[in-house]
């Protein structure tokens, strides 16, 4: 219950200024904000003309997401100082709800933070930080930047390397080794241990909002600081605001972090269930299609399905068919789901009839309005056809554990499953009384 309490003392609000916000919520740095400017550090000038201007006709970075609106971002500028001592260095990511900027703290030699920059149309800003473990992203402070359209939340956090796709990405293969995949997995689980014990549901686990931390004594930072100074970012020319091109942080080999709250859920007791829809569209779990109540279980279903695309980049366990029409993707996405794990329980279409009975009949049987797919292989024999799997038969097992209609797995009995501890089937029969 520790991690309950934690939680709980430093729920993040709505940033208003007439709220009064948890103490515990806000770290001993913030304090000294204040304080004496005497001791701070000359901001470095970036005003070099050394840039590639990109033709402003292109689309550049968040300008392609399909709800972008130009005056809801804040028009940062590198080498601009924030909040009187975050000077921003570069550019490090971009998202459809926040920019992403690193920034160098002007109260303390060779002190680096990432400013979370937030769209200024958020009624309300739903992203958990807290005092996490080592494998959540934690917030170090808050505050409110004011900008020519309107007002933006700043989260200033422990900046991150390259998320999990990334860095499988820049592989050989596209493929991470088997060793690897599980180890992530391992330190992935091990956050939603202790997220799911403080009554929190992350809700959109994928590979993107798992990043590398940056380990201590690391150099990293000042490289990209003086690597913008000499070569600095393309950018483009968009009425009152440069568009920056993002730098990737190479190098990083700390632990695995979760990320990204901004869709998370709070409160996961028995009596205390969550509706409406959540989760990546791929990545959705059968009860958020079929509007059920649904828990933290839909963790479980998004690392299994994550675990299998780190190992099968190019073969997705439910593909989905129609990306136009919603309701038939949903109908397509059911349909792949039943093919390979077979009927739902009876118990599971009971939780809510009027939109089960859409799809199977009181016996489970399909009736949707799509076909099942033809020629579904068992999970079982897509892990035989898989190269690089020492144990198939326990990875076959963790991925069947998480992708059940219901009674799936927990984070912690994930976390010591076989296939994770790297052990045989072989070695676990023989210590078995």
């Amino acid at each position: 219950m520790l991690a309950r309490r934690l939680f709980r003392s430093s729920i993040l609000v709505p940033l208003s200024p007439s709220r009064v916000y948890p103490s515990s919520l806000i770290s001993r740095r913030f304090s000294v904000a204040s304080s004496s400017r005497a001791n701070m550090l000359q901001p470095r000038d970036f005003s070099a003309s050394n840039f590639q201007m990109i033709d402003p006709s292109y689309k550049v970075e968040e300008e392609k997401l399909p709800t972008y609106k130009r005056e809801a971002y804040y028009p940062m500028r590198i080498g601009e100082v924030i909040h009187g001592q975050y000077q921003v260095v570069a550019k490090l990511g971009y998202g459809i709800s926040s920019t992403v900027w690193l920034c160098r703290d002007l109260r303390e030699e060779n002190k680096y933070w990432a400013l979370k920059v937030y769209v200024n149309t958020l009624d309300w800003n739903q992203e958990l930080q807290f005092p996490g473990r080592n494998h959540v992203r934690h917030l170090e402070s808050y505050f409110k930047l004011k900008g020519p359209h309107g007002e933006h939340d700043v989260f200033v956090i422990q900046p991150l390397g390259l998320s999990l796709r990334t860095f499988a990405g820049i592989t050989r293969t596209g493929v991470l080794p088997e060793s690897s995949v599980a180890i992530a997995v391992q330190q992935v689980v091990a956050g939603l241990v202790y997220l799911h014990e403080a009554g929190v549901i992350h809700a959109d686990l994928h590979a993107d909002n798992l990043l590398n931390a940056i380990t201590e004594g690391s150099t990293i930072l000042s490289r990209v600081e003086e690597k913008e100074l000499q070569e600095p970012s393309p950018r483009k020319q968009d009425h009152d605001r440069l568009i920056y091109v993002s730098r990737a942080m190479l190098g990083c080999h700390g632990p695995l972090t979760i990320c990204d709250f901004g869709q998370a859920r709070i409160g996961d007791d028995k009596d205390s269930k969550h509706t409406g829809n959540a989760m990546p569209v791929p990545y959705r779990a059968p009860e958020v299609i079929l509007k059920m109540p649904w828990g933290n279980e839909i963790d479980v279903w998004s690392v299994g399905l994550l675990t299998w695309d780190l190992l099968n980049k190019d073969h997705p366990l439910f593909d989905l068919y129609d990306r136009e029409n919603q309701e038939l993707n949903d109908a397509h996405h059911l349909a792949a789901m039943t093919a390979l794990r077979g009927p739902p329980p009876p118990e599971f279409l009971k939780r809510n009839l009027e939109e089960t009975s859409k799809y199977w009949d009181e016996d489970g049987q399909w009736k949707g309005p799509v076909p099942l797919p033809s020629n579904t292989k068992t999970i079982e024999e897509l892990v035989s056809t898989m190269a690089g799997i020492d144990d198939k038969k326990w990875f076959q097992n963790f991925i069947e554990c998480c992708v059940e209609w219901q009674g799936r797995i927990t984070p912690l009995q994930a976390f010591f499953h076989p296939w994770i501890k790297g052990q045989t089937s072989e070695s676990v029969e023989k210590e078995s009384p």
